[in-house]
């Protein structure tokens, strides 16, 4: 093949993918000139010895602005957090004076970065749990699975048992994930296989929506999320990999009258109120 030719079938195939080519010492590379901005809010608390903030920052190449919110917390983590907000550009910190609990510090990250950058429709915003359990390298596995869907509004991280993928979970968490995904579904008629997987990303379009107000539950927020974007496109993204971090201060087996107190206020508030 002539390589006027070659190069034109590499500029087609470019234009398809929304990239435009570009040749180095006789090498093709394609070049993403419509990548969107990915935002991602890291909510913490007390987490100084358990944040590993180079995790996050050897992931430079993803393109994505990290905004850690220090929910509070008593010991070192904004100190950390903040000494590498100066050495890396992309990384940044939000404080919270006190603690308002996992939900708040979600939703006054997403506000913060809805007011600090130029976004625009096209971009994702989203939260990602500290201690990584879900990869970083998912995000763009996430974006390409819900091109297959067409106009998506929000992608959710699902932690299934599938061949093919690695999702290293108790056997106690399992179980009572799907016992709550069950009287979730029940209670308040939703259908998500796993909405309390800590990682998922948002169209911009949805945070006035979404994040705007308060939300009634501390632990089981993402429910609510769900209902208030009841109008969005919302998909699952079935993870290739996840495992469970020793260290979480959600102790489900501990906390499970409090999920079912929280579940039924949200079925007050969403269901019977008809917001």
């Amino acid at each position: 093949m002539q390589p006027g030719k070659t190069y034109e079938l590499l500029h087609l195939k470019a234009t398809e993918l929304g990239c435009v080519t570009c040749r180095i010492d006789e090498q093709v590379f394609y070049v993403n000139m419509t990548a969107p901005m990915i935002a991602l809010i890291v909510p913490c608390y007390n987490e100084e010895n358990r944040l590993q903030l180079q995790d996050f920052v050897q992931h430079e190449d993803l393109g994505v602005e990290f905004f850690f919110v220090d929910d509070g917390s008593k010991d070192r983590t904004a100190e950390m957090i903040a000494a590498f907000a100066e050495k890396y550009p992309f990384v940044h910190l939000v404080k919270m004076e006190k603690n308002g609990g996992k939900a708040e510090a979600v939703r006054q990250g997403f506000l913060h970065a809805q007011k600090t950058l130029p976004l625009t429709d096209q971009d994702w915003v989203g939260f990602w749990d500290a201690d990584l359990a879900t990869p970083l390298n998912e995000i763009p596995k996430m974006i390409q699975y819900a091109a297959l869907y067409g106009d998506v509004d929000s992608i959710w991280c699902s932690r299934i048992y599938r061949l093919g993928s690695v999702v290293k979970r108790s056997h106690l968490r399992h179980y009572l994930g799907r016992g709550f995904a069950t009287l979730a579904s029940i209670m308040l008629k939703i259908d998500s296989y796993d909405s309390q997987c800590g990682a998922k990303l948002f169209r911009p379009k949805t945070i006035s929506t979404g994040f705007a107000d308060s939300f009634v539950g501390h632990w089981v927020f993402d429910i609510e999320i769900l209902l208030r974007l009841k109008n969005y496109n919302i998909i699952e993204y079935p993870v290739t990999a996840w495992s469970d971090v020793p260290g979480s201060k959600l102790k489900v087996y501990k906390e499970i009258f409090r999920v079912f107190f929280e579940l039924v206020e949200i079925r007050k508030k969403y269901i019977k109120s008809g917001t």
